[in-house]
């Protein structure tokens, strides 16, 4: 466990504005499950281990996949396995160091203290900032996961969820690509254990029906009643009161500092990574 104390008093406030407060252990949380929550651990556990001796998953990645199960419920051994299968296991070696050049783009970044009305927290995108051109699919959906497994690294928001929001100022079609498209969608809807709550799509230019139309497809159903394409002026009624003191700044409501908050994330990232 972190030394929560220590850490504030090295990193100072900004960076530990992502820290989790009052964390239980792994071995605290998987000891607090009921019955057939625990089944559903240990037989994903056991199953794996099974079938790839060679590849175990620490107890915090097994627990992650059945509370993260897709779908309506949790801890749903069957979806949870697809998505163990699926995943990528060079998502566990992302690290704010190996990705800091990207982290520093200021493209996709967990937005502290921003919540959805619901209560659950936030990262958010400036998608006009990729450019598929100069930056491959593959890095953009590592900062895509590496953001929300670390967001899913507090039990409360791997339980609960977590909500997006993609600001779409300055987006032009030189920023869209279908391969870039698809995958970011994918993850969004259960290739990595994370359950995404709300996605806002907020500003689109007036010709996004186009690319709503090649979106779509790409969703559940269940995932589609998530989205919500909004100018800004109506985000209010999507996020929790109080929201512009931790909205990015480079929004029309914002007051966080954007360029503050990418790099207090990084700062603390990687002292705890180091």
């Amino acid at each position: 466990m972190l030394d929560f104390k220590t850490l504030e008093k090295e990193l100072g406030p900004g960076p530990m504005r992502f820290a989790g407060t009052g964390e239980k252990s792994i071995m605290e949380q998987i000891e607090a499950l009921n019955s057939e929550e625990k089944k559903c651990f240990d037989d994903l556990k056991e199953k794996w281990n099974k079938k790839h001796p060679d590849q175990p998953f620490t107890d915090e990645m097994i627990l992650r996949f059945a509370r993260c199960s897709p779908g309506k419920d949790k801890f749903n051994f069957h979806a949870s396995w697809k998505v163990m299968k699926k995943y990528d296991r060079r998502y566990l070696d992302l690290t704010a160091e190996k990705m800091e050049q990207q982290l520093l783009s200021k493209t996709l970044f967990p937005a502290p203290g921003l919540k959805t009305s619901e209560g659950h927290d936030v990262f958010y995108m400036r998608p006009g900032r990729y450019f598929p051109s100069k930056t491959s699919t593959e890095e953009i959906i590592d900062n895509l996961v590496y953001c929300m497994q670390t967001m899913c690294e507090q039990e409360k928001l791997c339980t609960e969820g977590i909500g997006f929001i993609a600001n779409m100022d300055d987006w032009h079609m030189n920023n869209f690509g279908f391969s870039y498209c698809h995958n970011f969608m994918m993850v969004l809807q259960g290739r990595v254990p994370v359950r995404v709550r709300m996605f806002l799509i907020v500003n689109p230019p007036s010709w996004f029906g186009k690319i709503w139309s090649i979106m779509k497809p790409m969703l559940a159903p269940d995932f589609r009643k998530k989205v919500h394409v909004i100018p800004e002026a109506k985000v209010e009624k999507y996020l929790a009161p109080g929201f512009q003191t931790y909205l990015p700044d480079e929004c029309e409501h914002g007051k966080a500092d954007t360029q503050g908050i990418v790099k207090d994330f990084v700062t603390y990232r990687k002292k705890i990574e180091g």
